[in-house]
């Protein structure tokens, strides 16, 4: 792998050089000249070590194999003193301690023992590069290519194929030499280097197939230099040439199974007309010349299963072509062009239906994957890619093209079928998987004759799929970035045509498959999810998590793809009596029944969570509809009788009690919680205060007091029915109490509270031309079922929210007081014609002596209540809230009844305080304290 860097480090030097002088790329150089000499170093001291341990090795053996003579005497083992290493017999002068420590004592004659042989020393294997397995996977065959042989020699040669292009080049630019002479000597280099390396294949394999492949390399270079550069050979005579050439590296290579070989004397065929190129020349003789190659590959192909020949010789070709097509391509270029583009096509479909059918005919290959999934997808994403920029100014033309590749791949796979069966039957099912493909896009491109990124998510997704069925990582990453940027770029380059026949468009299908291909990706990583563990095989070591993270993400793009699409055409679409917000309501209740259904049908459980999602998403989108005119009576009524807002709420309230009702399985997956139970009884409480009110306020507006009571009454039915559930142990409150009381119970009895506020300080409750009466108007009927809400609510959740139970009864105290004065207030108002709050009612005298009234009595009441009705523990507190509000009324007398009230009014204040105050001192004395709550002693 260091070799894979010190080469890559080679062409910083020369970027740096280049951008920032030759001084950088000295500088660069040298540093990565230092690093390969300091592990030349290392390398040099482990073999001199292991030439060390085998000279001990050698030396022990040869003691080991000397006569020993047999002792006169030997004495008793016992008392045998120990005898030094150094004096023992056989040991030579000189030999190591190392060695001598592993020498054994002389041994008692006897059975003769044949000595261990010693052991070889550890050294690096030769990697074996015509196995299958490293010709059948491109990191193996980069990594034995520079692992393998002599790595020096081989950068070195590509090193050296360089220099040689830029010379020709530099020649050319200043004519150095006689033309011929240049030629010549280049040439004579190249044969010189391919003769040597043929005379040196059998002793030196790996050395011998570089200095081949660098000849092979400099001969094209040197033939395509003579015929383009300066004209010394026809084109006859130089395409012939080109084509010897190339049969003679392809025998070669083939010959030897040389994979080495291959590559280096095609990569330098394919970059020949890059480095002597001059920016003039005919694309004709450029893909001619191409041809030629891919069909010697072609033929490699059908004899090996070399992957980085076939993956070298498909990215030269379509590379320099696309970057061709960039510079130079013209819309006249297309009749001399477009038979390239097919017979490459076909050449690389070959090469890939060769590299399956050689894997699965040898035996030694049993086990890897035979299908070359980066080729079988990449090829139709890069050809079709390419045949789009052809003929995008043809109608129909890629639409035709489509179709032809379809049954091009349908007729293949079934061919393959029925000449090899099960043997090639992960290769056929990929070949109808892409015929599947083209033939559902023929129908968007006849629509919108344009390219998009629905072919390559499409083809991503079988890629994916081959990946995983193959047992390789790689592919399957690439299928998921191949699938995301085609939505980055369909989605960001997308205008949906103003004249397209809505749902049934280019734009929507190809929305469609692009989030089709994303689920079908999810589902397969779902899969692959179910199958990590510890005893996954080697290649499926990712945890868990990260294959479900994958499956999350892929999930979530094809479904917001999905989405995007429908909702366009919903937007589009003529319904002028369906407002858009409830389009896309409806569009994602849609979407989570669909998830809701599939998750069992399809034993995808993750399925729940979208679908719990899409329902949460549906009615936000129906509240914030609600919102935009929410303080508009008129306009309110009108979106729920002409705008079918109606309907979405039915079917938002009936999805999401479907949805809730089914969820109660035993893990949060398949459980919904108190939050969503309590998201779905506010938006019914929501929906229906603004229904109500918008009704009552178009329908009888004049009548203020329904209008005020409006709001309140429906969901506060709503409430009830959940607080009768909590109430019963009942589904929802069966698993949900807790959360339900917490977020419903308790805050509706807060907005009933808020709602007694503002309705005492605004509504007059007028019934025109009804009568008003006092208690049994809807503004205070209103009040009744409010209080009988909260009656109930202490009666259940007493005990369960202790600490909420206090502030509650100081706030519903204080609000029956308020209502009190206001209930007050509306009396004289309507009786009296006294103003109401905001038309100065603290400043009329009748109003002001009401109240003084009304607050002594309340006074009154509230410490009679203490001495006779309450608990002893709460007596004093009830007491002491009378006689502060007592307080209150003397204080008002003085203060404000004194000055500002008229004569009589004044008067009967003070009168009926006096007398007030006198009962309470009779009937209502201050009560007993509390007792005490420490024990006896």
């Amino acid at each position: 792998m260091a070799w894979i860097g010190f080469f890559i480090g080679l062409a910083v030097a020369w970027v740096c050089a280049d951008i920032f002088g030759p001084e950088a790329g000295l500088v660069v150089l040298g540093a990565l000249v230092g690093m390969l000499l300091a592990r030349l170093y290392r390398r040099v001291g482990r073999l001199e070590a292991e030439l060390a341990q085998l000279r001990a090795g050698a030396l022990l053996a040869e003691v080991q194999s000397t006569p020993v003579p047999a002792p006169v005497a030997a004495p008793p083992a016992a008392t045998a003193p120990a005898v030094p290493p150094s004096q023992a017999p056989g040991v030579k002068e000189g030999l190591a301690p190392a060695a001598a420590a592993v020498i054994p004592a002389p041994v008692p004659p006897g059975p003769a023992a044949a000595p261990p042989a010693p052991s070889p020393p550890a050294a690096a294997s030769e990697v074996d590069e015509q196995s299958h397995r490293i010709t059948a996977s491109l990191g193996r065959s980069v990594l034995a290519w520079f692992r393998g042989g002599n790595a020096i020699v081989r950068i070195g040669v590509l090193i050296l194929f360089l220099g040689v292009a830029f010379l020709l080049r530099y020649a050319a630019e200043h004519a150095l030499l006689p033309v011929e002479l240049r030629i010549a000597g280049v040439a004579a280099g190249g044969v010189v280097l391919a003769g040597l390396g043929w005379r040196l294949r059998e002793r030196r394999r790996g050395y011998g197939l570089t200095l081949q492949g660098a000849g092979v390399g400099i001969l094209y270079l040197t033939i395509f230099a003579a015929f383009r550069l300066y004209g010394l050979v026809p084109a006859g005579l130089a395409f012939a040439l080109l084509v010897a050439l190339s049969a003679v590296a392809a025998l070669l290579a083939v010959a030897q199974q040389a994979l080495p070989l291959a590559v280096l004397g095609f990569a330098g065929g394919f970059l020949a007309p890059v480095f002597a190129s001059t920016g003039e020349g005919s694309h004709v003789a450029l893909f001619g010349y191409f041809l030629v190659l891919n069909l010697a590959i072609a033929w490699i192909a059908s004899r090996q299963a070399w992957k980085l020949l076939n993956l070298v010789g498909f990215f030269f070709t379509f590379s320099i072509a696309t970057v061709w097509g960039l510079r130079s391509w013209q819309p006249e270029h297309f009749t001399t062009t477009e038979p390239f583009l097919v017979a490459h096509f076909l050449l690389y479909l070959y090469i890939s239906v060769q590299y399956s059918r050689q894997l699965v005919t040898a035996p030694e290959a049993r086990g890897l994957p035979y299908v070359d999934g980066g080729l079988l997808f990449g090829l139709p994403v890069v050809a079709f890619g390419l045949q789009a920029a052809l003929v995008r100014d043809m109608p129909y033309a890629l639409a035709i093209s489509s179709a032809v590749l379809s049954a091009v791949y349908l007729l293949l796979g079934r061919w393959l079928w029925r000449r090899s069966g099960q043997q090639l039957r992960l290769l056929v099912e990929g070949l109808f998987a892409l015929g599947v493909i083209f033939l559902l896009l023929v129908t968007p491109l006849a629509l919108d004759a344009r390219w998009t990124g629905a072919a390559w998510a499409a083809q991503g997704a079988g890629i994916v799929w081959v990946g995983l069925r193959q047992g390789r990582l790689w592919p399957a990453a690439l299928g998921v970035l191949l699938q995301c940027i085609a939505a980055v770029v369909y989605w960001e380059h997308h205008v949906r045509p103003a004249e397209a026949v809505p749902f049934l468009n280019a734009a929507l299908l190809s929305a469609l498959l692009l989030g089709g291909s994303a689920w079908v990706t999810a589902r397969l990583l779902r899969q692959q999810a179910d199958a990590a563990g510890q005893d996954a095989p080697a290649w499926n070591r990712l945890p868990r998590p990260a294959w479900q993270a994958l499956h999350g993400f892929m999930l979530a793009v094809g479904l917001l793809q999905l989405l995007a699409g429908w909702g366009e055409e919903l937007e589009a679409a003529d319904w002028p009596a369906l407002a858009l917000s409830v389009r896309l309501a409806l569009l994602l209740l849609a979407f989570a029944l669909l998830h809701e259904v599939l998750h069992r049908r399809l034993a995808w459980p993750e399925l729940r969570l979208p679908a719990r999602l899409l329902w949460g998403a549906a009615a936000a989108v129906s509240l914030i509809g609600m919102t935009g005119v929410l303080f508009s009576v008129s306009l309110q009524w009108q979106r729920y009788v002409h705008e079918a807002v109606w309907f979405e709420v039915l079917a938002v309230l009936a999805c999401g009690l479907w949805l809730l009702r089914r969820l109660q399985g035993p893990t949060w997956l398949h459980r919904a919680t108190g939050v969503e139970h309590g998201a779905l009884a506010w938006y019914a409480m929501l929906h229906g205060a603004v229904l109500l009110y918008a009704a009552t306020g178009t329908l009888i507006g004049r009548h203020q007091a329904w209008t005020a009571l409006a709001p309140i009454v429906l969901p506060t039915a709503v409430a009830w029915w959940v607080l009768h559930r909590t109430a019963w142990a009942a589904w929802p409150a069966d698993r949900h109490a807790t959360a339900l009381r917490r977020t419903v119970l308790l805050p509706w009895m807060g907005v009933l509270l808020l709602w007694t506020a503002l309705v005492n300080r605004y509504a007059a409750a007028g019934m025109a031309p009804l009568p008003y009466v006092p208690l049994v108007n809807p503004v205070d009927l209103g009040h009744a079922l409010a209080l009988l809400y909260g009656v109930r609510l202490w009666m259940v959740c007493h005990g369960r929210q202790a600490r909420w139970g206090k502030p509650l009864l100081v706030l519903a105290l204080a609000a029956a007081f308020w209502w009190l004065n206001a209930l007050l207030v509306r009396s004289l108002h309507h009786w009296a014609g006294t103003p109401m709050w905001d038309h100065g009612a603290l400043r009329d005298d009748l109003v002001q002596m009401s109240l003084t009234i009304l607050w002594t009595v309340t006074a009154l009441v509230l410490m009679l209540v203490a001495t006779r009705r309450a608990a002893p523990a709460r007596a004093r507190s009830v007491w002491v809230a009378g006689a502060v509000l007592l307080a209150a009324v003397v204080l008002k007398l003085f203060f404000v009844d004194l000055s500002h009230l008229g004569t009589l009014q004044r008067i009967v204040s003070f009168l009926g305080v006096g007398l007030l105050m006198l009962v309470i001192g009779y009937v209502a004395p201050l009560p007993p304290a509390a007792p005490s709550r420490e024990p006896q002693a």
